[in-house]
């Protein structure tokens, strides 16, 4: 009993317990065989290569996507501040005036209060009246609360950004030196020979 491998017969025991033996696979998350490459058949030089390039691809997606909730949490803390002004300068029918968000427009009844997921809008103030005034103290109060609410999020998110946009750069300076290292092997090696 053995492996068969172009019709020959492959086997083998173990000295000591006669037993045939068997070898391990280990995989690598994020390596994968295609175009008839196998990570087995790769150097280890290529395999640290593959696994930092898969590992800042990741990380550049992460930080694409934190950026994108910036700019979203952006967009609306600028939107909460225009109607929080319309309101303070002048009486504002909510269901009348309206803004733009990702494309779509809404009116500040809308902005306010719906959750969409589809545009990320979860402002979901409650008890938003249909006429405000700056006499409207009690929704004045609620709406600043809701943009130092989003305030806070856009600092966290800013703290993460950074956080991956270091991790990333770590993996492309962890690239970098292990080219510089195995570019020097090879040097040496070639200039012992």
């Amino acid at each position: 009993m053995g492996i068969e491998v172009d019709g020959i017969v492959l086997s083998m025991k173990s000295p000591d317990t006669g037993e045939y033996l068997t070898a391990n696979v280990y995989t690598v998350d994020g390596i994968y065989e295609t175009d008839g490459v196998t990570p087995r058949l790769l150097s280890i030089g290529q395999l640290v290569m593959a696994i930092c390039l898969r590992r800042a691809a990741d990380l550049e997606a992460q930080v694409i996507r934190k950026m994108t909730t910036m700019e979203n949490t952006s967009a609306k803390l600028e939107l909460m501040t225009e109607i929080e002004t319309a309101i303070l300068n002048d009486s504002v029918n909510m269901n009348s005036k309206t803004v733009r968000y990702n494309g779509k427009t809404y009116t500040y009844y809308e902005f306010l209060t719906e959750s969409d997921d589809e545009t990320d809008l979860d402002i979901c103030m409650d008890d938003v009246p249909t006429t405000a005034t700056a006499d409207s103290t009690d929704f004045l109060t609620a709406l600043e609360a809701k943009m130092d609410e989003r305030n806070s999020f856009s600092q966290q998110t800013m703290i993460e950004l950074q956080s991956l946009t270091n991790k990333r750069d770590q993996s492309y300076d962890m690239m970098s030196n292990v080219l510089k290292s195995l570019n020097t092997v090879l040097v040496g090696t070639v200039n012992n020979m």
